[in-house]
């Protein structure tokens, strides 16, 4: 007789003691440290996490893993700056990755430090000049420095590379509407919706009633 599956958490939380067991088992271990603090995060056990990733730190500072894990859990807890500190770590153990670069500038985003996130996101550029999610989000940025040719350059190329990008699609579109290019606009948030994201409907209504306007001769 087949078993039925184990349910998730279940198996979550089985996972979480055989993890606890093997760092109990070999307290010198980064691995087991680090491990443990991502099934944590996964679980929600986000102060757990945070102690298991910090305890991996004291037998290994350097370990670039535990540090970028470490910001990537401080960016979900809302510590934003505790976040950016971590990256920035990170950052001075492997000076070219541009997954650290791009979690600066996500959270640069959040706290409207445009200019500062811009800079972080070009920086992965130069290295990984096809990074979708940059591309996406330095969209978001210039259209706030008023760079809004370099938004759309931006933008066209996320969606090039990555055409079924919904983010991408909806950024693009704020940089078109901003830029006077209604119509433009639409498409790409008619093209977003169908991508399953959520368009924000105050901002189609602004779309919408540029294009009528426009038609009246407004």
């Amino acid at each position: 007789m087949t078993r039925p599956p184990r349910d998730k958490t279940v198996r979550q939380n089985q996972l979480i003691k055989d993890l606890e067991k093997e760092m109990e088992n070999n307290m010198k271990s980064v691995i087991a440290a680090l491990r443990l603090g991502m099934v944590y995060r996964n679980a929600e056990r986000l102060e757990d996490a945070e102690i298991a990733f910090k305890y991996g730190l004291e037998l290994d500072p350097l370990s670039f893993e535990i540090r970028l894990n470490l910001s990537t859990l401080y960016f979900q807890m809302g510590r934003l700056d505790d976040g950016i500190k971590q990256s920035e770590e990170a950052l001075n153990i492997r000076p070219e990755s541009t997954e650290a670069m791009a979690n600066i500038g996500a959270a640069l985003i959040h706290l409207q430090r445009w200019k500062e996130a811009a800079d972080y996101f070009n920086r992965a550029l130069e290295i990984k000049p096809e990074m979708i999610t940059a591309l996406a989000n330095l969209v978001t940025v210039n259209v706030e420095l008023d760079d809004l040719e370099n938004a759309i350059a931006a933008g066209e190329k996320a969606i090039s590379l990555a055409p079924k990008f919904g983010v991408a699609h909806n950024n693009l579109a704020v940089a078109y509407y901003y830029h006077g290019d209604y119509d433009l606009a639409r498409d790409h948030l008619e093209q977003a919706r169908k991508l399953g994201y959520k368009v924000a409907s105050q901002f189609e209504d602004m779309v919408s009633a540029k294009i009528a306007s426009k038609r009246e001769g407004g």
